[in-house]
C-alpha cells in the first residue's frame, strides 16, 4: 500500500514540475510577443507623426 502511495506522490511531483516549466514558457513568449507588439505599434506610430 505505501509503495502505491509513494508512486503517486513521484507522479504528482512530476506534473507540477511539468506545469510550471510550460508557464515559464508560455510566460516568456508572451513577453517576446508584446515587446514585438509594441515595438511595430510605436514604429507605426513615429512614421505616422513624421
Amino acid at each position: 500500500m505505501y509503495g502505491n502511495n509513494n508512486n503517486l506522490f513521484g507522479i504528482g511531483m512530476i506534473a507540477i514540475l511539468l506545469t510550471s516549466i510550460y508557464t515559464a514558457i508560455l510566460a516568456s513568449l508572451l513577453m517576446k510577443t508584446k515587446e514585438r507588439v509594441d515595438y511595430i505599434y510605436h514604429k507605426e506610430r513615429s512614421n505616422k507623426d513624421a
